[in-house]
């Protein structure tokens, strides 16, 4: 499988000039990419809940975040290619 189709290509592709107007290829954000600061929100809040005894500053690291908000987009795009 290439990249593209593991990360479901670019997020916001352009209309081609020519071939139609077939999309073509655009560097920059990928699907799972924006799928993933999509998620970010949500996974914080949980980790906040999760971390959150006795009232003190939760502290959870950033890769934690970053590994929840991917999951959270990889499970996105295997359901779109459903």
């Amino acid at each position: 499988m290439n990249d593209q189709r593991r990360d479901g290509g670019a997020a916001f592709p352009r209309r081609g000039s020519e071939g139609g107007g077939n999309f073509e290829h655009q560097e920059g954000m990928s699907l799972r990419d924006y799928f993933a600061a999509q998620a970010l929100p949500a996974v914080i809040d949980f980790e906040s809940a999760a971390d959150s005894g006795g009232g003190a500053r939760c502290m959870f690291s950033a890769a934690t975040v970053a590994k929840g908000a991917y999951a959270i987009a990889d499970a996105m795009l295997a359901e779109r290619a459903k």
